[in-house]
């Protein structure tokens, strides 16, 4: 039988050890102040997961009869009603599996976090005290609140303070609550067991050991939550309003895409009236990256969220099959920029203007005047309809007029058919004139661009047969141009978020910004980061006023500069290097609390490629030795993905050695074990440990984009950073 527990948090398995506290001892006084709490809410957890569990496995028996009828049916309607049946239960398992999951998370580690606050305008009542998780809990009996979830807005008191505090307040549905903060603490809780509590003291000290503790417990696995370290800074950007665009500029380990998806989960949560779930898109650099950020909104109770690459949003706008494939054709880094640029934006809309004029001065009909002022009418008056839509209202009224003056008139002439087949074919030149893909290609025999440009666009638009090959800087120029016709109605979006957003071109960036409601999107970026050439945004001025243009909203703007990610000793190193690299105006990471390992420099005598044996067989034992020492990934950074290939070949064949999985950046899952690949695709990603391979003059140079990929590469570790290079290479004494 099917069985869909292996969804399922596996602390489904141990209820039973987990609700026996009878041989709990509590460690110290504040242990045995708090455990009452701890397993009152326990106890409600497991009375929920015994209710639901055997719920989960009634549907496994009826999805079993299903499949048996579905398989052993002949008729073909009962086999139909089978199927029905079939797909309704898999929803319902859905639903159930990820219920069970949310409950399993709150068993686990039920919340994280305690305020006491005295409110002054209820000096004589007892003072509030609340316990901040995930999700929140009632009291079945009372229903006074066992735990607060954390988006709520009293949480805030415990997130924007370090410690006790007199005269704060926090903005409730009845309005602002003014009062003393006289407790926060914060607690680590696994399988329903207290592992440490803190008593937070203003002065962050307490504060600060708490983070500490989370962040040196950080393994290289899929990227978590982090609602019980969220920052002030970072508190204040996930907790801003909605129906405006925010940007942040952080730099590397500072949190932005957690920031992102938390912000998700509180919009959610703080407006679901406004905001869909399903109708929000987050637009990621890479697949690799999409998995590796899978998991944090299902832990925050949040699911259906669309998370793709901008590659793949366009070609579904545009309704793309397979027989689209990106041209292989050397790039021109100079012409790929211009067609991302915001002068590219203006060239686009001079080209539908001209196209507009045209479309309309060879309608096929004689009274084509009267479309074409319509049309215009229609444009001045209703700015949202798109140019589609006009064009077919525009015909309609103008057969109205027709068919109204006949009647006016008295006029009896029968061409009611004839109405009909010349609508029908207006129609059709429309369609015939408005294919992207062929109205983009014609924009560069218009004139409006350099010959050098047009020769360069069209061969990289080539097209046999069914096959049509575009650039990559083509798809966002269509998407574009499909929207000036078109509209965006089908495409538009309750909310979007943007990652990575500094290696994204203006026009991208543009069709992206055009279809988010309300001007509801967040982007969030890092200049410093920007490896893939060109380099479309220099500062985010630019970006800003794009925004305004296209939304005519201010856009909210945040700078982040501390670093949770990587130890005080990989930070100064980083510092070290790259100080004199970036202009002055760019403000490096600071390094927050936690130390580690130096940096280790291997030296070698030839690129891993072509190592001697003996030198090969050192560097696995001190991979392997990362991996006995904790780590659970380590990421083999490689210049570029024929560098990545060579390498994987020299690997692959080792897993037995390090006893370990080698993966391919060709996979595009993050996984556990020793990953191959590019730094450009271990952007926004991060691991235990980081090997530079062939750190030299044959792969990198002291050009600015090799500067960027190293602060990349460097600031993907959490732990320890390896670099391997040539003996007496030039590079070596810049790394020392």
């Amino acid at each position: 039988m099917q069985t869909f527990k292996k969804y399922l948090h596996p602390l489904y398995k141990d209820l039973a050890e987990v609700a026996d506290f009878s041989n709990i001892k509590a460690q110290s006084t504040l242990e045995e102040e708090e455990y009452p709490h701890l397993e009152k809410v326990t106890n409600i957890n497991l009375r929920s997961l015994k209710f639901l569990l055997p719920k989960l496995d009634r549907l496994e028996k009826e999805l079993e009869e299903q499949v048996f009828l579905i398989d052993s049916e002949s008729d073909i309607d009962e086999r139909k009603d089978a199927k029905s049946i079939y797909n309704k239960i898999m929803v319902e398992i859905e639903i159930l599996v990820n219920r069970i999951n949310n409950e399993l998370v709150g068993l686990d580690s039920p919340y994280f976090g305690k305020i006491i606050f005295q409110p002054y305008d209820s000096p004589s009542r007892k003072p509030l005290s609340m316990y901040i998780g995930k999700f929140a809990l009632l009291d079945e009996e009372t229903h006074i609140p066992l735990i607060t979830d954390w988006r709520a807005p009293i949480a805030n008191l415990y997130y924007q303070n370090s410690g006790p505090k007199n005269e704060v307040s926090f903005t409730a549905p009845v309005g602002e609550r003014k009062g003393d903060l006289k407790q926060k603490r914060q607690f680590q809780i696994s399988r329903a067991r207290i592992a440490g509590i803190y008593d937070a003291k203003t002065g962050n000290v307490a504060a600060d050991e708490f983070l500490l503790s989370q962040l040196n417990h950080r393994l290289g696995k899929k990227l978590q939550d982090i609602v019980s370290t969220i920052q002030a800074q970072q508190n204040e950007i996930i907790r801003d309003e909605i129906h405006k665009p925010v940007l942040i500029q952080g730099v590397a380990g500072s949190g932005k895409t957690t920031i992102l998806l938390h912000r998700l989960a509180y919009l959610f949560y703080t407006y679901k009236q406004e905001i869909s779930q399903s109708n929000t898109l987050i637009i990621a650099p890479n697949q690799m990256f999409i998995d590796y950020v899978s998991d944090v909104l299902p832990s925050l109770g949040i699911h259906n969220v669309d998370s793709q690459t901008y590659l793949f949003w366009g070609k579904k706008v545009l309704g793309w099959d397979k027989y689209y494939t990106l041209s292989q054709e050397k790039e021109d880094l100079n012409i790929k920029e211009f067609k991302g640029s915001l002068k590219f934006i203006n060239v686009l809309d001079e080209y539908i203007s001209l196209f507009e004029e045209k479309l309309l001065e060879n309608i096929p009909y004689s009274r084509k005047d009267i479309i074409a002022r319509r049309y215009r009418e229609l444009k001045e008056e209703f700015k949202n309809i798109d140019m589609s839509e006009r064009i077919e209202l525009a015909v309609d009224y103008a057969f109205a007029q027709k068919q109204f003056k006949r009647t006016y008139t008295g006029e009896v002439n029968d061409t009611y058919e004839f109405d009909i087949e010349k609508r029908k074919e207006i129609l059709n030149y429309v369609k015939s004139n408005c294919s992207i893909y062929t109205l983009y290609k014609n924009l560069f025999k218009s004139g409006l661009v350099s010959k050098d440009t047009a020769e360069y666009s069209l061969k990289g638009l080539d097209q046999k047969g069914r096959l049509r090959k575009y650039r990559s800087e083509d798809l966002g120029a269509m998407v574009y141009l499909y929207q000036r016709i078109f509209g965006k109605k089908e495409m538009e979006r309750d909310y979007i978020v943007i990652d990575e957003a500094q290696d994204m071109s203006f026009v991208q960036l543009a069709t992206l910004i055009k279809v988010a409601k309300n001007g509801n999107i967040t982007i969030a970026g890092d200049l410093a980061q920007s490896i893939i050439p060109p380099f479309y945004i220099q500062d985010w001025s630019n970006l800003i006023e794009l925004i305004k243009d296209i939304t005519s909203k201010d856009t909210t703007y945040y700078q982040l500069f501390r670093c949770y990610r990587t130890t005080v000793e990989i930070v100064e190193y980083a510092n070290r290097i790259f100080k004199d690299k970036f202009p002055k105006s760019y403000k490096l990471p600071e390094a927050v609390l936690r130390h580690g390992d130096e940096v280790k420099v291997l030296e070698y005598d030839s690129e891993i490629a072509i190592m001697k044996k003996e030198d090969l067989r050192e560097l696995l034992f001190l991979i392997k030795k990362e991996f006995e020492n904790g780590a659970v990934t380590c990421a083999l950074l490689c210049r570029d993905k024929d560098h990545a290939d060579r390498l994987y070949k020299v690997f692959k064949d080792y897993g037995d050695i390090l006893n370990r999985e080698v993966i391919s950046y060709e996979e595009n899952d993050y996984h556990s074990g020793l990953l191959i690949l590019p730094i450009e695709n271990a952007k926004g990603l991060e691991f235990d440990t980081v090997i530079f391979a062939d750190l030299n003059s044959s792969y990198y140079s002291d050009e600015l984009l090799d500067i960027k990929l190293l602060y990349v590469g460097i600031t993907r570790a959490l732990h320890r950073v390896m670099i391997v290079t040539k003996k007496g290479d030039d590079i070596v004494k810049y790394l020392k």
